[in-house]
């Protein structure tokens, strides 16, 4: 495989991670809260349910921006193998 081909390989893999982030964050539970008050609970604790609905929430944002965050290394690195086989050609 040369370098080149593996770079177009590491990017085609950071698009993905950035529109698996993206479809995390598109979901509907992560609206919820904004449409959901008191009044949607059921049951005696509204208060509960807000708070693990948030915690949720939280945790679906972090491992959307950490899959960005791979991506953003997996372009980094197609971009230093590009640089490396363009320096290994001119030399």
């Amino acid at each position: 495989m040369t370098a080149t081909t593996m770079a177009a390989d590491l990017r085609r893999r950071a698009h993905h991670l950035r529109e698996l982030a993206a479809s995390i964050e598109a979901m509907p539970a992560m609206s919820l809260d904004r449409n959901a008050g008191d009044e949607t609970w059921h049951g005696q604790r509204p208060l509960l349910c807000r708070t693990l609905l948030a915690r949720n929430q939280q945790q679906l944002h972090r491992a959307a921006d950490e899959l960005r965050s791979h991506a953003y290394r997996l372009e980094r690195e197609a971009d230093e193998l590009e640089a490396s086989a363009r320096h290994w050609l001119a030399g």
